[in-house]
């Protein structure tokens, strides 16, 4: 049985974000695809920071915690800061050529 679609784009780690495009030069592009990645790690650095904090609280929980979701939070804050930094070189090249 194959996994469901949106199992699928979870565990792709290369993926674009919806609407994306990574072919665009327009500088309001830029701009936005910084911003929208910057609060996405912002966010998810909240999660990964409270996940952390419930393995001190819910001794129990450590092997789920530390086996599955913080692995998962940290490729995914991965997958977002290649994506900001993408973004920000697009945005420096453009700086450059002014």
């Amino acid at each position: 049985m194959k996994a469901p679609e949106f199992i699928q784009r979870i565990v792709d780690f290369d993926r674009l974000m919806e609407g994306e495009n990574r072919d665009s030069t327009d500088p309001d592009d830029t701009e936005h695809w910084c911003a929208v990645y910057t609060e996405m790690i912002r966010f998810k650095e909240g999660l990964l920071g409270q996940t952390q904090r419930e393995l001190e609280k819910v001794p129990d929980m450590r092997q789920e915690l530390r086996g599955n979701d913080i692995p998962f939070l940290e490729a995914e804050l991965r997958r977002l800061r290649s994506g900001l930094a993408f973004w920000e070189a697009r945005r420096a090249e453009r700086k450059k050529r002014r």
